[in-house]
C-alpha cells in the first residue's frame, strides 16, 4: 500500500505543479473584468459620473467627453443584476459621485446573462468581482479554476504564447473601448439588423422582467438615499434595427419606464430613434463606432450633466 501511495504521489505531483502553474499564470492575464476593476479602484475617489450597461454603453459612451470625471463600468452583455451589485458594492467608496447613468436597451428588462449564449460570462463576475448570480451551480469548477474558466483549449494556447496575451486591447483607463470598421457596409444592412433585433427579442424572457425591475428600483432608491442622481438612458440604434423590434416588448418597457421614473422621480432620456445619429456614426446596426461615441457622449454631457 505504501508503494502504491508513493507511486501515486510521483504521478500526481507533476500534475499538481502544472495545474498550479497554469492557475497562477492565467491569473496574471488582464481581461475586461480585471482591467476595469483595477482602473475603477484607482479612480474611485475622483469619479463623478458612473456609466452602467451592456455593450451599447461599453462601445457608445466615452467619459473623456464629459466635463465631470467619468468612468464606464458597463461591459458586454452586462445585465441589471450586475449593474446593481457592482455599483452598490463600490458606491460608498466614491465620495464625489454625483450621477449614475443606467443604460436601458431594448432587451435590458427581459434578460439575464444566465439564460443566453454568453452565460459563461457569469463565471467571470463570480471569480473576478466576487458577484455570483443565484442560479449558478455552486460546485461548477469554472467558479474556482481559471484553467476551466478560459477553457483548457484556450489555456493551452495562452501557454504556447507564454501567456503574453492582451485581452484588453483598445480599452481606455476610463473603461471605454471604441469600435472602428474599415467597411461598415459589411456590418450594416436591413437583413443584419433584422437578425440582430430578432436575436434580442428571442433573448427577452418575461419571467426575468420582475426581477430586473426590482434590481432597477433597488439601485435607484439606494442612489437617491446617498444624494446621487440616477439617470436612465436608452442609446441610439439604426432604423435597420429598430424597424424589426417587437412592439409588445416596446410597450412593456415603456410602461415600466414610466412607472419607475414616476415613482422615483428620476429622469429618463431616450435616444433610441434620435435622428441626429446616422450611418457614419455606427459600427453595426446597434453599436456606435468611436466617432459616434464621441458625438453621443458630448450630447449626454450637454443635455444631462450641464
Amino acid at each position: 500500500m505504501q508503494k502504491f501511495l508513493l507511486r501515486s504521489l510521483y504521478f500526481l505531483l507533476p500534475l499538481v505543479i502544472f495545474f498550479s502553474y497554469m492557475e497562477y499564470s492565467l491569473g496574471r492575464i488582464n481581461n475586461s473584468y480585471t482591467y476595469k476593476k483595477e482602473c475603477l479602484e484607482k479612480q474611485m475617489k475622483s469619479i463623478e459620473v458612473l456609466v452602467l450597461g451592456s455593450s451599447q454603453a461599453t462601445y457608445g459612451i466615452n467619459p473623456d467627453y464629459f466635463d465631470l470625471k467619468g468612468f464606464n463600468l458597463s461591459n458586454i452583455s452586462q445585465t441589471l443584476f450586475y449593474d446593481t451589485r457592482l455599483t452598490l458594492s463600490h458606491v460608498d467608496k466614491m465620495p464625489k459621485l454625483k450621477y449614475v447613468v443606467i443604460t436601458l436597451s431594448y432587451f435590458s428588462l427581459g434578460t439575464q446573462m444566465h439564460d443566453g449564449i454568453e452565460s459563461w460570462r457569469d463565471y467571470y463576475y463570480s471569480q473576478f468581482w466576487d458577484i455570483s448570480y443565484p442560479e449558478l451551480d455552486q460546485v461548477d469548477i469554472k467558479r474556482y479554476s481559471k484553467l476551466f474558466l478560459y477553457t483548457p483549449q484556450m489555456s493551452l494556447k495562452y501557454l504556447e504564447n507564454g501567456f503574453q496575451t492582451n485581452l484588453v486591447d483598445g480599452f481606455k483607463s476610463n473603461g471605454f473601448v471604441g469600435l472602428t470598421s474599415a467597411n461598415p457596409n459589411t456590418r450594416i444592412s436591413d437583413s443584419l439588423g433584422r437578425k440582430r433585433a430578432e436575436f434580442h427579442t428571442q433573448s427577452y424572457k418575461v419571467k426575468r422582467f420582475n426581477e430586473n425591475v426590482r434590481d432597477l428600483e433597488r439601485l435607484i432608491s439606494q442612489l437617491q438615499k446617498r444624494n446621487i442622481t440616477p439617470i436612465i438612458i436608452t442609446p441610439p440604434v439604426l432604423p435597420t434595427y429598430y424597424r424589426h423590434i417587437d412592439s409588445t416588448i416596446v410597450k412593456k418597457n415603456s410602461q415600466a419606464e414610466a412607472y419607475i421614473t414616476g415613482k422615483h422621480h428620476c429622469r429618463y432620456f431616450s435616444y433610441f430613434t434620435d435622428p441626429r445619429f446616422a450611418l457614419p456614426d455606427f459600427y453595426d446596426n446597434d453599436h456606435l463606432n468611436s466617432s459616434g461615441a464621441e458625438k453621443f457622449s458630448k450630447i449626454l454631457n450637454r443635455e444631462i450633466f450641464k
